[in-house]
Protein backbone atom coordinates (compact mmCIF):
# COMPACT_ATOMS: atom_id res chain seq x y z
CA UNK A 1 0.00 0.00 0.00
CA UNK A 2 1.43 3.40 -0.94
CA UNK A 3 0.13 5.46 1.95
CA UNK A 4 -1.61 3.88 4.87
CA UNK A 5 -4.21 5.90 6.74
CA UNK A 6 -5.78 5.60 10.17
CA UNK A 7 -9.47 4.70 10.34
CA UNK A 8 -11.33 5.21 13.60
CA UNK A 9 -14.77 3.61 14.13
CA UNK A 10 -16.26 4.53 17.48
CA UNK A 11 -19.50 5.06 19.38
CA UNK A 12 -22.31 3.14 21.02
CA UNK A 13 -23.93 1.94 17.80
CA UNK A 14 -23.75 -1.55 16.32
CA UNK A 15 -21.44 -2.23 13.39
CA UNK A 16 -17.92 -1.13 14.34
CA UNK A 17 -16.39 -4.59 14.32
CA UNK A 18 -18.48 -5.53 11.31
CA UNK A 19 -17.07 -2.56 9.38
CA UNK A 20 -13.52 -3.43 10.43
CA UNK A 21 -13.94 -7.06 9.35
CA UNK A 22 -15.35 -5.87 6.03
CA UNK A 23 -12.14 -3.89 5.55
CA UNK A 24 -10.16 -7.07 6.27
CA UNK A 25 -12.08 -8.95 3.58
CA UNK A 26 -11.57 -6.14 1.06
CA UNK A 27 -7.82 -6.03 1.72
CA UNK A 28 -7.43 -9.81 1.53
CA UNK A 29 -9.30 -9.70 -1.79
CA UNK A 30 -6.41 -7.60 -3.12
CA UNK A 31 -3.76 -9.95 -1.73
CA UNK A 32 -2.80 -7.74 1.23
CA UNK A 33 -1.34 -9.00 4.50
CA UNK A 34 -3.47 -8.35 7.57
CA UNK A 35 -2.99 -8.47 11.35
CA UNK A 36 -6.06 -8.57 13.62
CA UNK A 37 -6.20 -8.24 17.38
CA UNK A 38 -9.46 -7.92 19.34
CA UNK A 39 -9.04 -6.39 22.79
CA UNK A 40 -11.48 -7.61 25.46
CA UNK A 41 -12.91 -10.32 23.20
CA UNK A 42 -12.62 -14.05 23.29
CA UNK A 43 -11.83 -15.71 19.95
CA UNK A 44 -15.31 -17.29 19.82
CA UNK A 45 -17.14 -14.49 18.01
CA UNK A 46 -18.62 -15.54 14.66
CA UNK A 47 -16.24 -13.52 12.50
CA UNK A 48 -13.10 -15.08 13.97
CA UNK A 49 -13.25 -18.51 12.30
CA UNK A 50 -13.81 -16.91 8.90
CA UNK A 51 -11.15 -14.21 9.34
CA UNK A 52 -8.60 -16.78 10.53
CA UNK A 53 -9.25 -18.95 7.47
CA UNK A 54 -8.47 -16.16 5.01
CA UNK A 55 -5.08 -16.26 3.30
CA UNK A 56 -2.76 -13.52 4.47
CA UNK A 57 -4.56 -12.89 7.79
CA UNK A 58 -2.82 -13.31 11.11
CA UNK A 59 -5.22 -13.30 14.05
CA UNK A 60 -3.79 -12.95 17.56
CA UNK A 61 -6.18 -14.41 20.17
CA UNK A 62 -6.55 -13.52 23.83
CA UNK A 63 -5.91 -16.19 26.42
CA UNK A 64 -8.62 -17.54 28.70
CA UNK A 65 -12.19 -16.32 29.16
CA UNK A 66 -12.52 -12.55 29.52
CA UNK A 67 -14.91 -11.23 32.17
CA UNK A 68 -16.31 -7.70 32.30
CA UNK A 69 -13.41 -5.96 34.01
CA UNK A 70 -15.62 -3.53 35.90
CA UNK A 71 -17.04 -6.55 37.82
CA UNK A 72 -13.59 -7.47 39.15
CA UNK A 73 -11.65 -6.36 42.18
CA UNK A 74 -8.65 -4.08 41.57
CA UNK A 75 -6.33 -7.04 42.15
CA UNK A 76 -8.19 -9.19 39.61
CA UNK A 77 -8.22 -6.31 37.11
CA UNK A 78 -4.45 -6.04 37.45
CA UNK A 79 -4.02 -9.73 36.55
CA UNK A 80 -6.04 -9.20 33.35
CA UNK A 81 -4.20 -5.99 32.50
CA UNK A 82 -0.92 -7.90 32.70
CA UNK A 83 -2.28 -10.58 30.35
CA UNK A 84 -3.52 -7.97 27.87
CA UNK A 85 -0.21 -6.12 28.06
CA UNK A 86 1.72 -9.30 27.26
CA UNK A 87 -0.42 -9.92 24.17
CA UNK A 88 -0.41 -6.26 23.15
CA UNK A 89 3.40 -6.22 23.36
CA UNK A 90 3.39 -8.99 20.74
CA UNK A 91 0.90 -7.06 18.60
CA UNK A 92 3.01 -3.89 18.83
CA UNK A 93 6.18 -5.77 17.91
CA UNK A 94 4.53 -7.19 14.81
CA UNK A 95 2.87 -3.85 13.94
CA UNK A 96 6.12 -1.89 13.96
CA UNK A 97 7.81 -4.33 11.55
CA UNK A 98 5.77 -2.78 8.75
CA UNK A 99 5.06 -6.27 7.38
CA UNK A 100 1.28 -5.76 7.29
CA UNK A 101 -0.80 -3.76 4.84
CA UNK A 102 -3.70 -3.57 7.29
CA UNK A 103 -3.76 -3.83 11.08
CA UNK A 104 -7.08 -3.98 12.93
CA UNK A 105 -7.16 -3.19 16.65
CA UNK A 106 -10.75 -4.01 17.51
CA UNK A 107 -11.99 -2.53 20.80
CA UNK A 108 -8.70 -0.65 21.24
CA UNK A 109 -10.66 2.47 22.21
CA UNK A 110 -12.15 0.50 25.11
CA UNK A 111 -8.66 -0.63 26.14
CA UNK A 112 -7.53 2.99 25.89
CA UNK A 113 -10.45 4.34 27.91
CA UNK A 114 -10.32 1.62 30.58
CA UNK A 115 -6.51 1.89 30.72
CA UNK A 116 -6.16 -1.82 30.04
CA UNK A 117 -2.93 -0.86 28.31
CA UNK A 118 -1.21 2.50 28.73
CA UNK A 119 -2.90 5.22 26.68
CA UNK A 120 0.53 6.28 25.45
CA UNK A 121 0.93 2.94 23.65
CA UNK A 122 -2.24 3.47 21.59
CA UNK A 123 -1.12 7.03 20.76
CA UNK A 124 2.35 5.73 19.85
CA UNK A 125 0.87 3.23 17.40
CA UNK A 126 -1.07 6.03 15.73
CA UNK A 127 1.87 8.44 15.62
CA UNK A 128 4.59 5.96 14.58
CA UNK A 129 2.54 3.84 12.21
CA UNK A 130 4.60 2.41 9.34
CA UNK A 131 3.94 4.53 6.23
CA UNK A 132 2.44 1.73 4.14
CA UNK A 133 0.19 0.28 6.86
CA UNK A 134 -3.53 1.04 7.09
CA UNK A 135 -4.67 1.05 10.71
CA UNK A 136 -8.26 0.44 11.83
CA UNK A 137 -9.15 1.15 15.46
CA UNK A 138 -12.62 0.48 16.88
CA UNK A 139 -14.43 0.81 20.18
CA UNK A 140 -16.96 2.52 22.38
CA UNK A 141 -16.37 6.07 23.56
CA UNK A 142 -18.21 5.93 26.93
CA UNK A 143 -18.61 9.71 26.80
CA UNK A 144 -14.85 10.17 27.05
CA UNK A 145 -12.87 12.93 25.40
CA UNK A 146 -11.86 11.07 22.28
CA UNK A 147 -10.08 14.00 20.63
CA UNK A 148 -6.63 12.52 21.31
CA UNK A 149 -7.61 9.71 18.94
CA UNK A 150 -9.83 11.50 16.42
CA UNK A 151 -7.24 14.25 15.90
CA UNK A 152 -4.70 11.62 14.80
CA UNK A 153 -7.06 9.69 12.50
CA UNK A 154 -7.61 10.22 8.77
CA UNK A 155 -11.09 8.66 8.74
CA UNK A 156 -13.43 9.09 11.70
CA UNK A 157 -16.82 7.38 11.72
CA UNK A 158 -19.08 7.64 14.73
CA UNK A 159 -21.65 4.87 15.20
CA UNK A 160 -24.68 6.18 17.07
CA UNK A 161 -27.29 3.88 18.55
CA UNK A 162 -30.84 5.07 18.21
CA UNK A 163 -32.52 1.79 19.17
CA UNK A 164 -31.22 -1.65 20.11
CA UNK A 165 -32.93 -4.82 21.46
CA UNK A 166 -30.33 -4.91 24.25
CA UNK A 167 -32.09 -1.87 25.77
CA UNK A 168 -35.17 -4.07 26.25
CA UNK A 169 -33.22 -6.83 27.96
CA UNK A 170 -32.42 -9.02 24.95
CA UNK A 171 -29.00 -10.62 25.22
CA UNK A 172 -26.45 -10.87 22.42
CA UNK A 173 -27.60 -13.07 19.56
CA UNK A 174 -25.26 -15.58 17.95
CA UNK A 175 -24.44 -14.53 14.42
CA UNK A 176 -25.69 -10.96 14.95
CA UNK A 177 -23.89 -9.42 17.93
CA UNK A 178 -21.44 -12.25 18.57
Amino acid sequence: MDKGCIQLYYGNGKGKTTAAMGQVVRCVGHGFHVLVYQFLKEPTSGEVSVIRSLPGVEYIPNEDPIPFLFNLSPEQQEVYKQRFQKTFDEVRRKFFTGAYDLVVLDEAIDAYNLEIVPKEQIIEIMEKKPAGTELVITGHDYGMDICALTDRADYVTRFVKEKHPFDLGQSCRKGIEE
